[in-house]
């Protein structure tokens, strides 16, 4: 059985060993259209990780991915000044318009290290370092 091709907008060399150094939690007003970057009429909310992918064995052309109308599904915790998430690694399931993203996370500063961010959302922009 062939898999389903992963978009375009998805990390394919992977994130091992990147660290999510901020997190960021947007909410739109209701058709706003103030909102000048990727925010379409019918956001309601982004989610931002902002990436250091300096250590990275995979993609390291990533800096930023925005996932818009976001649903956080796990326990979520907040990133301490100075903290860093290392990514470990991720699955990605679903298709256009609805995506389940599993992301396997560790941090030395918590208790426990290893723990598992879960989200849905209806699309992503990742923001590269040539763009």
């Amino acid at each position: 059985m062939k898999k389903p091709a992963l978009p375009e907008w998805y990390w394919h060399a992977g994130m091992h060993d990147s660290a999510i150094t901020d997190i960021e939690i947007f909410e739109f007003p209701f058709d706003d259209g103030k909102f000048q970057k990727e925010k379409r009429k019918d956001d309601r909310n982004m989610l931002k990780l902002t990436i250091d992918t300096e250590a990275s064995l995979g993609d390291p052309d990533v800096r930023e991915i925005h996932f818009y109308n976001f649903k956080i599904l796990s326990p979520y915790r907040k990133l301490r000044k100075g903290s860093e998430f290392w990514w470990l690694s991720d699955t990605l399931k679903g298709s256009e318009g609805h995506f389940s993203l599993e992301i396997k996370l560790q941090n030395f500063d918590e208790q426990p290290q290893d723990f598992t961010f879960k989200i849905e959302f209806e699309r992503s922009v990742v923001m590269r370092s040539q763009e």
